[in-house]
């Protein structure tokens, strides 16, 4: 017999004819007789949201593996989780390992599977969970992930990067503002260095969280930072299931710089705790270490330089004691030498003395004997001298009543000759100056026709004007 096939032996032949409430009993009814009333189902959670009345709701699908996370999956079927039941689950959660539902957790539930008329959909009423399943599955992939890691060399990657010796610029990977923000920062700010920190906001946990962690471990490994922090604070195990992904253990792995992690609590170890440089318990213990790294950096260089101080003062103490025994030494060199050069002085200055009153007697000698030949010399120039004044003085006397003779003679003549150029004279002999506004007139053409001219003559002046030029 078939689903639809009517029960009545009296009804006729051919295909049955249903009312949709008929035929939605018939369904509930068929489905409680294939799979009773309680079942238990596997999958993996998607699209999971909390109603105000406080039941849940959700997709339990199996994913296709051809399309990868977040795909189309191969199958996918409706659950509704109601409060009472909810509680009761959420409950047995919390005993183990302190687990919360959310999308992307693999888990296997048991409930009653039954058809809503109202909605014409297939739909799981869950009312238990099998919580040593979803830690069988979350363990097992971790294990998985570690083997594969572990063969392509991926969990000592990271562990081979130079750890800075002054880890003082931190690229931070967190949820900006959450618990675990602050305490890296407190910790951090509270140590009194002089901090650089370029923090990558993030979500920590969700089915979409791995990628975007992958991401800002990218993004602040490419912004020059000395070391990345990646922290978050505790929660459940499924709430850490993010850090155990392999997009993010292959960011933590290719990081050009030292990874510091700090996630969870203390009994929480996520796979990036196994590919990281280093694996802290908490965020502020990440913060503690960091801080560390660099306080040690600074006390190491105070150090050195106090063992640099130290080596100077011993440099100086020996190079003063040095320099007082050469100094010492030196002293006494000298005295010997100014002793000795003093010996050598005085008799050198002896000879001197000796030899410069040699000399001088000998220059005054020849001194004398110069006196003596200038004076006589003198006396002889002198009569000399006067003798030839003498003959000058007679020549001069001569000289001096010859020169007024001279003098009349050509007086005479040179007032004959200004007789002979005296305007006057020239104009009583009949010759005139014409002037023209003051100046002589030479040319006619100085004039032109209407010019005033004055003619000047021996007995006065003639005034005329200029009528014609030839």
């Amino acid at each position: 017999m078939s689903l639809f096939d009517s029960t009545d032996p009296g009804a006729a032949a051919g295909p049955a004819t249903f009312t949709v409430a008929e035929l939605t009993d018939r369904i509930k009814q068929v489905l409680s007789d294939a799979f009773g009333d309680e079942l238990w189902v596997e999958g993996e959670i998607r699209n999971l949201s909390r109603a105000r009345s406080g039941h849940m709701y959700f997709d339990l699908v199996e994913p296709d593996p051809d399309n990868g996370a977040g795909k189309q999956p191969e199958a996918s079927v409706s659950v509704a989780l109601f409060r009472f039941n909810r509680e009761r689950v959420e409950d047995t959660l919390r005993r183990h390992g302190g687990m919360a539902m959310e999308d992307g957790m693999k888990i296997r539930i048991q409930g009653k599977l039954d058809f809503w008329p109202p909605g014409g959909r297939l739909q799981i009423y869950m009312s238990g969970i099998d919580p040593n399943f979803t830690l069988g599955e979350l363990e097992a992939e971790r294990m998985r992930l570690l083997e594969m890691l572990r063969d392509e060399g991926l969990l000592a990657k990271n562990h081979a990067v130079s750890f800075p010796v002054a880890p003082l610029r931190i690229g931070l990977v967190t949820s900006n503002g959450s618990a675990a923000h602050h305490d890296f920062h407190n910790e951090l700010e509270s140590s009194g260095l002089a901090w650089e920190v370029v923090v990558a906001d993030t979500p920590v946990q969700g089915v979409d969280a791995p990628p975007l962690i992958a991401a800002a471990i990218g993004a602040v490994g490419r912004a020059g930072v000395d070391v990345i922090a990646v922290v978050r604070g505790g929660g459940a195990r499924t709430d850490l299931v993010a850090f155990d992904s392999e997009v993010v253990a292959r960011a933590v792995a290719d990081a050009p710089v030292p990874v510091v992690t700090g996630v969870g609590h203390e009994i929480d170890r996520t796979i990036i705790d196994e590919v990281a440089h280093e694996a802290q318990k908490t965020p502020t213990a990440c913060a503690v270490f960091i801080v560390g790294a660099a306080r040690a950096h600074l006390e190491a260089t105070e150090l050195a330089w106090e063992a640099i101080a130290e080596w100077a003062q011993r440099l100086a103490y020996d190079a003063d004691r040095r320099l007082m025994t050469v100094s010492q030494t030196t002293v006494r060199a000298a005295e010997g030498h100014l002793h000795r050069a003093s010996s050598r002085l005085e008799g050198r200055a002896g000879r001197v003395r000796e030899l410069a009153e040699t000399r001088t007697r000998s220059e005054t000698r020849k001194v004398d004997d110069c006196a003596g030949t200038m004076r006589h010399r003198a006396a002889a120039a002198i009569v000399e001298g006067r003798r030839t004044v003498e003959q000058k003085k007679s020549g001069v006397a001569a000289q001096a009543l010859r020169m007024p003779r001279t003098a009349s003679r050509e007086l005479v003549n040179l007032e004959g000759r200004v007789r002979l150029l005296d305007p006057r004279k020239i104009l009583a002999r009949g010759w005139s100056i014409t002037r023209h506004s003051g100046k002589v007139v030479r040319d006619p053409a100085a004039v032109a026709t209407g010019d005033e001219l004055v003619t000047i003559v021996a007995e006065g002046e003639l005034h005329s004007t200029v009528s014609e030029k030839q």
